[in-house]
């Protein structure tokens, strides 16, 4: 990328410009933008800024030449020249609309960093409750062998305190969190199921029971998984064909281990023996068909699927939420249920929460949010290296007129970008309750 210095006097509109001002020193969201109004132009000139960089691949039209910027009146010596440079500055200074146009960009700098600081304090309250309730599963699933009554009771307390979690009366949307100790991996995994079936139920509008009965079936879906020797749980690579087929066995091993749960309820048990069956019978461990598949498993398949092309299965490198998403609809699609997959990508949009992406401008932004009115235009969070990370900007691509040229894995990032971005190649999902008409 080159970059030539211009005089600020020759800029127009159409220019993208590159302000070495500090990010806290000046009204614009970023210190890399296009010029997009002779406003914008006033403002900068206002700034006292004499020179800046020019990207020259950016900008829609070149800056004016040194020839064709009106030159002082030859007539007038440099004395009158200065002065009049001078009435010319304090002109635009006491200009009333640059005022207005200076103090509507402020507000709307300000209003960036508000919102980001309430979402930060909002993902630290889904971060805290994701995980409280990893902890919960960690500490009941000792207890299915020796005292599976007391295993299912803390089940069912757990369930229940995300299905209120999850709110009655209130939109909720797919929040990503970004977690730095990932050790306990099935319990992680187990998590996001929960969570994304919830989600996913009440799109569907499953009632309260349905919805119970579905958290615990997410929560015990790999049951059989205990049954397992680690050296096939935890193998990096592919499996050989007879570790392949140990591991397709797992449904059936944990509809054993659950049937020795007398009070587990019938359709729990169902989700546990057939989440890996496909509603085209290319499913296993019995290649079952749709009508052998009921509604609550239909939602686990999706779910439990897309969690695993994300994270990969044990140390196996994932995919992006965006590629994740866009396998199982081109590629899967006849596997499920297609009101269920399309309830499944409303709640997770086209990008989903933590998809990189490079939007059309160049930028690189993470993800943040879905926008239920246009699931392509979803909320990012850009990275910007001249704005501290602590404020980094939210856009809403729908109201900036600016879309995604392509998403990218988490893999492409250098270190700063992931860290400034604050993502990682291992994904977790809880849900934040929404107000109607709240966005961002």
């Amino acid at each position: 990328m080159a970059l030539t210095e211009v005089a600020v006097e020759r800029l127009r509109v159409g220019v993208f410009i590159h302000l070495d001002t500090p990010w806290m020193q000046h009204p614009f969201l970023t210190s890399k933008f296009k010029l997009r109004s002779e406003k914008q132009l006033k403002v900068l000139r206002s700034l006292g800024v004499k020179l800046v960089q020019v990207d020259a691949e950016r900008s829609d039209c070149a800056p004016w030449e040194p020839a064709e910027v009106p030159p002082p009146s030859p007539e007038v010596g440099l004395e009158s020249a200065l002065d009049e440079l001078a009435e010319e500055t304090l002109a635009i200074a006491a200009d009333p609309d640059l005022d207005a146009e200076t103090a509507a960009l402020w507000e709307e700098k300000n209003q960036r960093i508000r919102k980001l600081k309430e979402r930060r304090a909002r993902l630290n309250q889904c971060a805290k409750r994701y995980t409280t309730s990893v902890i919960s599963a960690r500490k009941l699933f000792p207890l299915l062998e020796s005292m599976p009554g007391e295993a299912l009771r803390a089940a069912n307390e757990l369930v229940a305190g995300m299905i209120d979690e999850l709110g009655a009366d209130q939109e909720t949307t797919v929040q990503l969190i970004n977690l730095k100790h990932l050790e306990e991996n099935s319990y992680f995994h187990a998590i996001n199921v929960v969570a994304l079936a919830l989600v996913l139920g009440r799109e569907l509008a499953l009632n309260v029971r349905d919805l119970r009965l579905l958290g615990l079936g997410a929560l015990f879906h790999d049951l059989g998984h205990q049954q397992l020797p680690s050296q096939i749980l935890l193998k990096k690579g592919p499996f050989t064909r007879p570790e392949l087929m140990l591991y397709r066995r797992h449904p059936a091993i944990g509809l054993q281990m659950a049937k020795r749960m007398p009070t587990l309820p019938r359709p729990v048990m169902e989700i546990i023996g057939k989440h890996h069956e496909h509603l085209d019978g290319s499913g296993y461990p019995q290649g079952l068909r749709e009508q052998d598949l009921g509604m609550l498993t239909r939602v686990i398949s999706i779910v439990n699927r897309y969690d695993n092309l994300c994270n990969g299965f044990a140390a196996r490198r994932g995919l992006s939420p965006h590629q994740a998403v866009s396998l199982m609809y081109a590629k899967e699609k006849s596997h499920y249920d297609g009101q269920v997959l399309s309830a499944f990508i409303s709640c997770l949009g086209v990008y989903p929460p933590g998809t990189v992406v490079r939007l059309e401008d160049e930028r690189l932004a993470v993800v943040t949010s879905v926008n239920r009115d246009d699931l392509a235009k979803p909320n990012v969070l850009v990275y910007a290296p001249d704005v501290p990370k602590e404020e980094a900007v939210i856009l809403d691509l729908s109201e900036e007129e600016l879309g995604v040229r392509e998403s990218l894995h988490v893999g492409a990032l250098n270190q700063d970008q992931v860290e400034y971005l604050n993502v990682s190649d291992k994904l977790s999902y809880y849900f934040e309750k929404k107000k109607h008409g709240r966005r961002g």
